[in-house]
């Protein structure tokens, strides 16, 4: 079945080490490609999804977890969703001047059109990417 028929999934599932983001790289490139995304959606949604994965990574279970990426083509929407297997983490926001760390919650909302933290079932962090599609 095409991924680009509505309601389809793919999904990837890596180790939570900074070499495997090369593989989610290449997994939502081919997810957008197959969705017709164009470059500039492309590139959003690639830069979204791997600082996701970054933060899974750095703070959720570095190395001995897993971080799994599930693409869900809907009606008229693209949404990744990241899940770690680490604990869970609510997004922190700042107030007051930039940190020189800790920008990632912030360009995945700019990047996005809708972007939902949660507790996954196994008591990780689940991150939902959305970008509404054009019809």
């Amino acid at each position: 079945m095409n991924f680009a028929a509505s309601g389809v999934e793919r999904v990837i599932r890596v180790r939570a080490q900074k070499d495997q983001l090369v593989l989610v790289r290449r997994f939502v490139e081919e997810v957008a490609r197959e969705a017709s995304l164009d470059a500039e959606k492309a590139f959003d949604l690639k830069v979204a999804v791997c600082e996701a994965c970054a933060n899974a990574v750095e703070h959720g279970c570095e190395g001995s977890g897993f971080v799994e990426i599930r693409a869900l083509l809907g009606h008229r929407r693209l949404t990744l969703v990241v899940t770690d297997s680490g604990c869970f983490r609510p997004p922190s926001y700042c107030d007051g001047p930039l940190p020189k760390r800790g920008l990632g919650l912030p360009l995945m909302v700019a990047l996005m059109d809708e972007v939902v933290f949660t507790r996954s079932p196994a008591g990780g962090t689940q991150v939902s990417l959305s970008l509404a599609l054009e019809q």
